[in-house]
């Protein structure tokens, strides 16, 4: 008991950390429509890349050909259009309206295959992040990180619907951090900017472990842990200095699954970056619902204080998700929010036990989930 109680303990100790935008990469729209929740009630191929340990769970083989997702700010248009290379170059007179406003975008890629108890998988994410103050400042602040990598995942059960994970990452990071002259972007495009000013790409091998109990009862009531980065991912530089550190974020889950007249519920909590210290609880905790008609998904929840919304559609070999919700930018919860969007869409083919091609893919995923 006692070893049990010091290894708790660690796990919530705090690292040392300074208010910033708790923005996760590559979170799935299904997750934001949600809340920002998943932990607990990933299954199938969302196994692969949110809690390995529930790979335990999987039956059959599935593989995600391609899944692409594409997220915004409200007020990022002009990214969208430079990087469609639609957008013209920025002159003097186009600087006043950049102030007061935050621009972002992510595109993200990803393809694996899972079996029971193993999975696969290769990925890229990209995002951009820019923040103007007021026009007395003559300095924005930028903040790009542009992932590609592979990953193969494992689980072990423990006994009953129990089960670990364990999850090992290979990736180039393109990625910095900088304030830079509001006057710099005179006459490029932002894109072009970011090339000039980050030099800094590494590589770096990360790993993940994760935990997942799924209890008996009508509910179905799942607990999670997922620990990403353990230990921190440490970058070897292969241009410029190379990549700061990634920080290490462990994230507790729960959940509850039941039918009811018309199809199923889905209800969930999540309380992430326990460790990250200098951070408001409000910036930190997600609660999200999801019903399932058939083959339409709608969702809604609470992230950081601020209501989401999501909806899917899933035809077993493809399936498309919307999700719209805000991030905080502030220290807490209703003091800077930034609205976004991001939608989804991924070819799957899911096989049963004897490799039969299955055309009840969702069916057999939501039997997977229980």
């Amino acid at each position: 008991m006692k070893s049990m109680i010091i290894i708790v303990s660690f796990l919530f100790l705090s690292v040392e950390g300074n208010s910033r935008v708790l923005f996760q990469p590559f979170q799935s729209s299904r997750s934001m429509g949600m809340g920002g929740t998943s932990i607990s009630f990933a299954r199938g191929i969302d196994a692969l890349y949110i809690n390995a340990a529930a790979l335990a769970r999987v039956e059959g083989y599935s593989f995600t050909i391609g899944e692409a997702s594409v997220g915004y700010g409200k007020n990022s248009q002009r990214l969208v259009d430079q990087y469609k290379s639609t957008a013209a170059n920025l002159a003097a007179a186009d600087l006043s309206s950049l102030y007061n406003n935050t621009f972002f975008v992510e595109a993200s890629a990803k393809s694996g295959m899972v079996f029971p108890y193993f999975g696969v998988g290769a990925y890229s994410s990209n995002y951009m992040h820019e923040t103007f103050l007021d026009s007395t400042i003559p300095s924005f602040n930028v903040d790009f990180v542009s992932d590609y990598g592979y990953m193969i995942a494992a689980a072990i059960p423990i006994g009953g619907n129990v089960s670990i994970g364990i999850t090992g990452r290979y990736l180039k990071r393109w990625a910095g951090e900088k304030d830079v002259l509001v006057t710099s972007l005179i006459g490029t495009k932002d894109k072009d900017l970011i090339e000039s000013i980050i030099p800094d790409k590494g590589t770096g091998n990360a790993l993940d472990i994760s935990f997942l109990a799924t209890f008996s009862g009508p509910l179905s009531p799942s607990i999670a842990f997922v620990w990403k980065d353990l230990g921190g991912t440490k970058f070897q530089p292969y241009a410029g200095t190379g990549p700061n550190s990634q920080e290490d974020n462990l994230i507790f889950g729960a959940s509850i699954q039941h039918p009811f007249a018309y199809g199923s519920w889905t209800h969930a909590f999540e309380y992430n970056f326990i460790r990250t210290n200098g951070e408001d609880f409000s910036k930190k905790y997600h609660i999200g619902t999801e019903a399932s008609f058939g083959v339409i998904d709608l969702r809604a929840g609470l992230s950081q204080g601020y209501v989401t919304y999501g909806a899917g559609i899933d035809l077993s070999f493809i399936r498309a998700d919307v999700a719209a919700y805000t991030l905080e930018l502030g220290s807490k919860s209703g003091q800077t929010p930034s609205d976004r969007y991001q939608a989804s869409l991924s070819l799957n083919l899911d096989f049963d036990q004897a490799f039969k091609l299955s055309k009840d893919g969702k069916k057999r995923r939501l039997m997977q989930r229980r």
